[in-house]
């Protein structure tokens, strides 16, 4: 969609942003593998047929689409020696994939990590309505890691305002008993946020309201899989879509057999199973 097509959402250990073409063959690659067309229930495309859909997803306000970079894998330029090293989060450096064509970016090109933006800011999340990072989807598409995205429609009728919010207090609960430390208490403060913004006196309008959204995640490299990045990444793109999009209920549709998403979903993110479809 347009509306986020300038924006980058920054976390501790990603950054989310929007898809445009400079990002087409790490992904065309991607859905060549039949591992990954299995798990998103996806079928091949040719190049010129992803080239089409990069250009409706980006004019379709249904379509709310991210890359995730990893930022273990992001290049900067170090002081001592304008050397090219990964950039390090909490103390922690890993060494960058791809060799021949990374290119390295200054620190100030890199949108901080949420414990690093000043309080009196924004939440903390929304990077890029502080600062503007012209080189940082042309520099960093050998960190691309997976997609995350959020597909917009009309929120089904019994689903009140009250069950969304009862929704969101399970994961604000969960992460409170489960998951302490500073990293974690920042997530907290996405939670809190998503809960309080959303808007349980919304009247309905001539115009459909776009409430409700399908969520769905890709780690396409192998690398970062298992590494618990799901929950921060479902976690800053529900908040971007609570606060911005006013989206009050999310769904996830998982194959039976994917017990990754399942227990990322059910049991970190606190999802509860509503219906289910045999076809799927």
């Amino acid at each position: 969609m347009k509306s986020n097509y300038e924006l980058c959402l920054s976390g501790h250990r990603c950054i989310l942003v929007p898809y445009r073409p400079e990002h087409l063959p790490n992904y065309h690659e991607w859905m060549q593998d039949p591992h990954l067309l299995e798990a998103t229930a996806s079928e091949p495309l040719s190049m010129e047929e992803e080239i089409e859909m990069q250009k409706e997803w980006m004019e379709d306000e249904r379509k709310c689409t991210f890359i995730i970079l990893a930022r273990d894998l992001i290049l900067i330029v170090t002081e001592q020696n304008d050397a090219k090293d990964p950039i390090q989060i909490d103390g922690k450096k890993e060494n960058a994939e791809g060799g021949e064509g990374n290119r390295a970016l200054d620190i100030e090109d890199i949108p901080p990590p949420p414990h690093l933006i000043d309080e009196n800011g924004d939440t903390g999340i929304i990077a890029g309505t502080k600062k503007s990072y012209p080189n940082l989807t042309e520099m960093t598409t050998h960190a691309m890691i997976g997609d995350i995205n959020l597909f917009l429609s009309e929120e089904e009728s019994e689903y009140d305002s009250d069950g969304a919010l009862q929704q969101h207090h399970q994961i604000h609960h969960y992460f409170h008993n489960s998951h302490p430390g500073d990293r974690n208490r920042n997530l907290l403060r996405i939670c809190d946020d998503f809960n309080n913004s959303s808007d349980g006196n919304s009247k309905a309008t001539s115009k459909p309201k776009l409430t409700q959204a399908e969520l769905d995640i890709m780690i396409a490299k192998p690398s970062h899989r298992h590494k618990n990045l799901g929950t921060e990444l479902c976690l800053q793109i529900m908040h971007y879509g609570a606060s911005n999009l006013h989206i009050r209920r999310y769904f996830v549709k998982i194959h039976e057999s994917n017990t990754s998403s399942l227990k990322l979903f059910r049991d970190k993110l606190g999802f509860v199973h509503c219906a289910y479809a045999e076809c799927f």
